[in-house]
């Protein structure tokens, strides 16, 4: 079991903060349990506090009015903060997100985050960090979306995935979502990158031989 504490330390918002500072904002935060396919929340609905991924896997997704298909956002792996952008703006949820598997979900309500803020303002400069980086992140997304053909597209998602040179976890359908493509041609993308001896795919797990090649699909210099 994950403590609370270790949790928040991982956490950009609270990175470096001194531990006294750390257990006030343990002693405001409450876990909750979500089981798998339960919805944490749904778009459009007030945003009240921040959420931290402690154990478990969510998706954040929209649905299309007209097709009513799934759009696929992001995945979330522990440990992560979720919906903080809204809940900064005392906003509405942009996506919904539901539990993939059991989860554990780290809650603390904005108004008291805030006040703690206030108290400590090293938390504000954590806060003004992270928002930067995901903007950072923001933009490379909408960058690989508008990136023509399927083959960059995957490459690209390859390179952001990688560790080391490896993608775990490689999932079809859900990278598919994510891409705005099918799962075919995500399918024969992976088919034509190791045919061309770029990468190796075993099961789920996706190696990459030539980093260089990968790079050169999309242009990255």
């Amino acid at each position: 079991m994950v403590d609370t504490l270790e949790v928040l330390r991982e956490i950009p918002f609270f990175k470096n903060l001194p531990e006294n500072i750390l257990k006030e904002i343990a002693e405001i935060s409450i876990t909750l349990h979500a089981k798998r396919g339960q919805t944490i929340f749904t778009k459009n609905s007030k945003a009240t506090g921040f959420y931290i991924l402690k154990e478990g896997v969510l998706k954040l997704y929209t649905v299309e009015p007209l097709s009513g298909r799934e759009q696929i956002v992001k995945i979330v792996k522990p440990i992560t903060l979720f919906g903080e952008a809204a809940s900064l703006n005392e906003g509405y949820f942009p996506v919904n997100v539901e539990a993939l598997e059991d989860s554990k979900i780290l809650y603390i309500e904005r108004k008291k985050l805030l006040q703690l803020a206030e108290k400590y303002p090293q938390i504000c400069f954590n806060i003004s960090s992270v928002l930067s980086e995901r903007l950072y992140h923001l933009v490379n997304l909408v960058e690989t979306l508008i990136i023509g053909g399927a083959i960059p597209r995957v490459a690209k998602y390859l390179l952001q995935q990688q560790r080391g040179g490896v993608v775990e976890n490689f999932k079809t359908t859900l990278v598919a979502n994510m891409l705005g493509l099918t799962p075919e041609a995500v399918s024969k993308s992976i088919g034509t990158l190791k045919a061309r001896g770029i990468i190796k795919k075993d099961k789920k797990r996706i190696e990459i031989l030539d980093l260089e090649s990968l790079k050169d699909l999309v242009g990255e210099v």
